[in-house]
């Protein structure tokens, strides 16, 4: 039987070059020690590789659970419990930066009431890793929920959707990958596009990236673009441990709804 492949290649890929390279450094400063090379060029090289050793080593402890299958499990069955405390499993959802769908085929596994729509940019570069739009389809497929999670081009700056189109907006590990001086602005597509007392909830890195000190800043910030009850649950409070060094990041779910009194 088929499987759904959600493999996050990318991460493997920097990890091995990263301690490949440092290893390469190390033993160019052995070999450069025997071939009495100066001392300045031993203690470049060796210093070299070890930092990027180091750097290696400290990426797989940082991001490694991306690719163990137990703790992404766990972040799943996390995610659909922290969304059933604000949304009652019914509506059109989006799922913002869907990759190959995993977010948005385990909303539909899970919740029978829902019609998910996945959008992503795809680029190029992310296909060289796997993260492809047919990729995406291709697992729906295989789960038998085409019919009711489908993917569409899309950028997160300017999401090509109505006004109040969607009862809940998601998002996982998105967010901090994009370039721009304040991710608040997605934000504010995210309100733009929620129905009326919609739900939002976004897995990712706080408060990076949003020009505010802390957490309690920015909670005030995204009330002020029309959100109401925005509260932050870090992963380790959630109950989610992905161990090592993740939760330095400040990983976890932001989450609200929207304003009453906000127009679409």
């Amino acid at each position: 039987m088929e499987k759904s492949y959600y493999g996050y290649r990318i991460n493997r890929y920097i990890t091995a070059a990263l301690v490949g390279a440092g290893i390469l450094g190390i033993i160019l400063a052995i070999s450069f020690t025997s071939l009495g090379y100066s001392t300045w060029v031993l203690i470049l090289s060796s210093a070299l590789g070890t930092i990027l050793l180091i750097c290696g080593v400290f990426w797989h402890l940082a991001f490694g659970f991306v690719n163990d299958p137990k703790k992404i499990e766990k972040l799943e069955e996390n995610f659909s419990d922290q969304l059933q405390t604000v949304w009652d499993g019914k509506g059109n959802v989006l799922d913002i930066g869907t990759g190959l769908g995993r977010a948005a085929i385990e909303i539909a596994k899970r919740f029978p009431q829902t019609q998910v729509i996945g959008v992503d940019t795809w680029t190029k570069m992310w296909g060289y890793f796997g993260m492809t739009k047919a990729g995406a389809e291709r697992n729906a497929l295989i789960e038998n929920l085409s019919r009711r999670c489908s993917f569409q081009y899309g950028n997160a700056l300017e999401l090509p959707f109505e006004d109040g189109e969607f009862q809940l907006v998601v998002s996982a590990f998105v967010f901090h990958e994009i370039s721009i001086p304040d991710r608040t602005v997605l934000l504010k597509e995210v309100v733009r596009v929620l129905a009326p007392s919609g739900f939002f909830l976004i897995c990712d890195l706080f408060p990076r990236g949003y020009k505010v000190k802390d957490i309690q800043g920015l909670l005030k910030k995204v009330e002020h673009l029309g959100f109401a009850d925005v509260t932050f649950v870090s992963l380790k409070e959630a109950g989610v441990n992905l161990g090592m060094l993740a939760h330095i990041w400040g990983i976890g779910y932001l989450r609200g709804g929207k304003a009453r009194n906000t127009a679409s």
